[in-house]
């Protein structure tokens, strides 16, 4: 891992929590079951992250912080998600500072940034209201402008994580009472700036996963907060509300890519050991073809995450729609997977204790939420349904291609994510499909040698151009399909976008594979898992049972090797912490004590 040095920070933090299986660590499997039998919020972990100065990589370089690589920061998640989901997902509120990042003033960012870095306060993201939902633009709570410019709050958000103990809220707020899209507006307030007597916060409730999360509500009445607290222009809090789940949509598959990790790794472990029949479990057919199953899957999304991380940074203004796909192919596979492997556990996977201190279920639980962050599946398949004539439209205009070698090539380094490029809409254009041509230029030209027999090459050959010949049937059957303005959009619609987010993934998939293909190891160049991923590409619905015995017998002997090397299921070189490895203390919590006290006094 030392040649692609954004996952250093990962790795550092990685080692620094320990081996999860060792119960004294902080951040156990152990203590993360304790505190799910609990419904006990993660405070001790929650703090020895805040030591670990771990704010600093919510907040971009020039604002002080460490945030200079979206792949960086969701290999961070995947490092924390792995172990314990309430953590991550308590943890991850931190990202709503970026609201501040893409749309505030130089002096509101700098604020922002000493909120989070020096004083450790977590934001909340108060958006949601208990009678619409995700229907933003019909949220009732007002902010009624005075004489002097300052703005009185009404009304609730509902539900929100976090919202009571939260520091500070990015809030949505009404501004006028048209029916246009320019009546809502966006601020950041500090609690602090609060009259206590005019907001209240709304009764924790409990939920079926994520045990000890805060997820509650704030309510205000009459509740006056200072005009600075304003994020942008007035009437604009809709624009950047969907800027910034572009954003976060994009960061979620960290929190399944942990998941997935975890969940693999606690069956292959059990099935290495278990005995049945006079073999172990590992030795059935079957309950191997499951589990190299689910290492596709891991990979595909490991695959699809990574890219979408690296566009952040090269194509921002085409996230419209790649944030949706990159958040809906995530969780499908490894959702998908985590279900699967749940056969494979038998009973074991209904309890909680004996195997893995009955983690695997918690981690099947707690995952399955992740579809529903910042905009459900089917939101986000509407979303792209919506923008996918536009994508068609425009690869049909024979538009050049932009330049897609360093988004491939894991080597290149990112430029800084500007956030002022993101847009409502991409212009249908989507860096990685318009990519397709000149892969294919390039795969035809690619030599065989010893890792890569020529057989090999020619049915990858095939499979690329079978690939392409998808995406010409998918941009006829949507040009094909009536749009009909105002109107909803149809179950074929939402299929189409099914079958584009397949098509994305496997193009992104190929990209990857031969802008890197000399430099990842051996099992990278020979191709056995992107065979896989392109066998797969043409079926949303995947199925254990579907992969050939010949893929099957070099996929899973990997799985093997990476877990009994204490490896990160991945393509990339990645070691976990080692068996019975302690976590490193903290160097100093004192200048987070403030925080906690807080957190307390609102709990």
């Amino acid at each position: 891992m030392n040649h692609l040095p954004q996952y250093s920070e990962a790795l550092r933090l990685e080692q620094l929590l320990g081996d999860p299986e060792l119960a004294s660590n902080c951040l156990s499997f152990a203590n993360a079951m304790r505190l799910d039998e609990q419904d006990a919020f993660p405070e001790a972990e929650v703090s020895f992250l805040l030591g670990h100065g771990l704010p600093e990589a919510y907040v971009p370089a020039h604002l002080g912080g460490t945030f200079t690589s979206s792949e960086t920061f969701l290999a961070l998640g995947r490092v924390l998600a792995r172990r314990n989901m309430t953590l991550a997902v308590s943890y991850s509120t931190m990202l709503w500072s970026m609201l501040g990042w893409i749309g505030g003033s130089s002096s509101q960012q700098h604020k922002i940034a000493h909120w989070v870095m020096k004083q450790g306060l977590f934001p909340c993201l108060a958006y949601s209201e208990a009678n619409h939902g995700a229907d933003l633009t019909a949220n009732e709570l007002t902010a009624t402008k005075t004489p002097q410019g300052d703005y009185i709050l009404n009304g609730e958000k509902w539900p929100i994580n976090r919202a009571t103990r939260s520091g500070f809220l990015v809030l949505l707020a009404r501004t006028n009472d048209s029916l246009n899209l320019r009546n809502h507006s966006l601020f950041i307030i500090n609690k602090n700036d609060l009259e206590s007597r005019h907001y209240y916060h709304l009764p924790r409730v409990k939920t079926h996963g994520l045990h000890g999360c805060d997820i509650s509500g704030i309510g205000f009445r009459n509740c006056l907060i200072p005009a600075s607290s304003l994020i942008g222009e007035e009437g604009h809090g809709l624009e950047l509300a969907l800027k910034g789940f572009q954003i976060t949509r994009s960061f979620c598959s960290a929190l399944s890519l942990g998941v997935g990790d975890s969940a693999l790794r606690l069956v292959a472990d059990f099935a290495a050991h278990r005995k049945l029949y006079g073999r172990t479990v590992a030795a059935l057919p079957h309950a191997r073809d499951i589990m190299a199953n689910a290492y596709v899957s891991q990979l595909n999304a490991e695959v699809v995450s990574l890219l979408a991380a690296r566009g952040l940074h090269f194509f921002p203004a085409q996230f419209s729609t790649w944030s949706s796909i990159a958040k809906v192919q995530t969780t499908h596979l490894i959702d998908h997977a985590c279900q699967q492997l749940a056969s494979v556990l038998g009973a074991r996977y209904y309890m909680r204790e004996q195997h893995a201190e009955g983690m695997f279920q918690k981690i099947l639980r707690d995952g399955s939420i992740v579809s529903v962050f910042d905009g459900s599946t089917p939101i986000c398949l509407d979303s792209l349904a919506t923008l996918l004539p536009s994508l068609a439209k425009m690869r049909r205009a024979d538009v050049p291609a932009a330049d897609t070698a360093a988004l491939f090539d894991l080597r290149a380094e990112v430029p800084p994510l500007n956030f002022a490029q993101l847009t409502l809409f991409g212009r249908g254009r989507d860096a990685v499909i318009e990519s397709l041509p000149g892969l294919l230029q390039k795969l035809e030209q690619l030599p065989a040698d010893h890792s890569l027999s020529a057989d090999h090459l020619s049915n990858l050959r095939c499979q690329a151009r079978a690939l392409q010949q998808s995406v010409a049937r998918l941009d006829e059957d949507i040009l094909a399909e009536p749009m009909v303005r105002g109107a909803s959009n149809s179950p074929r619609q939402f299929a189409l976008a099914e079958r584009y987010i397949a098509l994305h993934s496997a193009v992104a998939a190929l990209g990857l594979w031969l802008h890197n293909l000399d430099h990842m190891g051996v099992f990278f160049k020979q191709a056995v898992w992107l065979h896989a991923i392109l066998l797969r590409q043409g079926e949303y619905q995947f199925r254990s049972g579907q992969l050939p015995a010949d893929l099957l017998d070099h996929l899973y002997p990997q799985l093997e090797h990476q877990l009994n090397q204490g490896k990160m299921f991945s393509l990339i070189d990645w070691p976990v912490a080692a068996k019975g490895l302690p976590q490193t203390p903290p160097e100093s919590q004192s200048h987070h004590h403030k925080e906690i006290s807080y957190e307390r006094h609102y709990a």
